[in-house]
């Protein structure tokens, strides 16, 4: 006899990938219309190397969060267009995150073999501060984890490490003018808590230690407004799924988004951004039909 529970898991790991392989013949059909635009043009050979720091810094509401990044990264960029665009490199670079309940630092890796695929390689330490949530152990997979359950917990956070190993494959299409992008995060986690159930702050749903967590994003981008040099608004819709396999735990949201460079530079740094997210959590365990919003800046300094 089948065991109902499983099933369901499987359905919903097949759904996931389902979704990422539309995603892919979705590219493969669309991009070559893109691409023969670009092949008009002439690239630009040689490998030349470019190193980048960056900083970010994004809050969110519901659930509430702040989180401030900062890194860098080489790249060794083998092709780019005559309009700047850089269709194949290879880069390396760390991180460093901060947010009130935890520190996290980072490696990553990261190959654009086309302009139509990204691969991605990260890790992450985190080290809690047993406090504002980090790191809350819980002793069962059904536990609640919203605002009221995480207010009453308030206290009993542990000073603690966690590690998350990333690996992120990321499609880009093209339709018209609009950008079609499809992300998914497979990420493995370790903590060394009390546990044996934890809450997982980046996904804001509950792991096990050693559990995999399966995310997948698909945004719409559309250019509404272009300015002077690389300025540039995009305004598009979203959806994203995610699924930690162990809890069984399934999250899913749809709204809308934004991405706006409004200049070149500014204050001497370069590519100026700001982006937000907002919509509905339309399948959460505690955030059932509940608004929730992101909202970001940042900016990079080549060296």
């Amino acid at each position: 006899m089948n065991n109902p529970g499983l099933t369901t898991k499987k359905l919903k790991i097949f759904s996931i990938v389902c979704m990422f392989l539309f995603i892919y013949m979705e590219t493969v059909c669309l991009w070559p219309a893109c691409a023969s635009e670009t092949d008009e043009k002439h690239s630009v050979p040689p490998t030349r190397v470019q190193t980048t720091l960056t900083a970010d810094l994004v809050a969110q509401v519901n659930p509430d969060g702040l989180l401030l990044m900062t890194g860098g990264y080489r790249r060794w960029v083998q092709e780019t267009e005559e309009d700047g665009m850089q269709t194949r490199y290879v880069q390396a670079g760390l991180g460093l995150g901060v947010s009130p309940a935890y520190v996290k630092g980072s490696v990553h890796g990261e190959w654009q073999p086309a302009i139509f695929a990204n691969l991605r390689v990260e890790y992450d330490i985190y080290g809690f501060f047993g406090s504002n949530t980090g790191l809350l152990s819980f002793s069962d997979e059904d536990a609640g984890f919203g605002k009221q359950e995480l207010e009453d917990r308030e206290g009993t956070e542990e000073e603690a490490t966690g590690h998350r190993l990333l690996f992120q494959p990321t499609l880009y299409a093209k339709a018209g003018s609009m950008l079609i992008i499809n992300q998914t995060d497979l990420s493995y986690f370790r903590f060394n808590g009390d546990g044996p159930y934890f809450l997982e702050l980046e996904y804001d749903t509950l792991v096990k230690d050693g559990d995999f967590v399966i995310a997948n994003r698909t945004q719409f981008l559309a250019p509404s407004w272009k300015g002077a040099g690389k300025a540039v608004l995009y305004l598009g819709p979203y959806y994203e799924i995610t699924f930690a396999r162990n809890t069984d735990i399934t999250r899913q949201r749809a709204g809308g988004q934004l991405y706006w460079l409004p200049m070149d530079t500014l204050w001497g740094m370069n590519k100026p951004r700001i982006y937000s997210q907002a919509g509905v959590n339309i399948q959460d365990r505690n955030r059932d039909n509940e608004f929730y919003m992101a909202f970001g800046f940042g900016m990079d300094f080549d060296l």
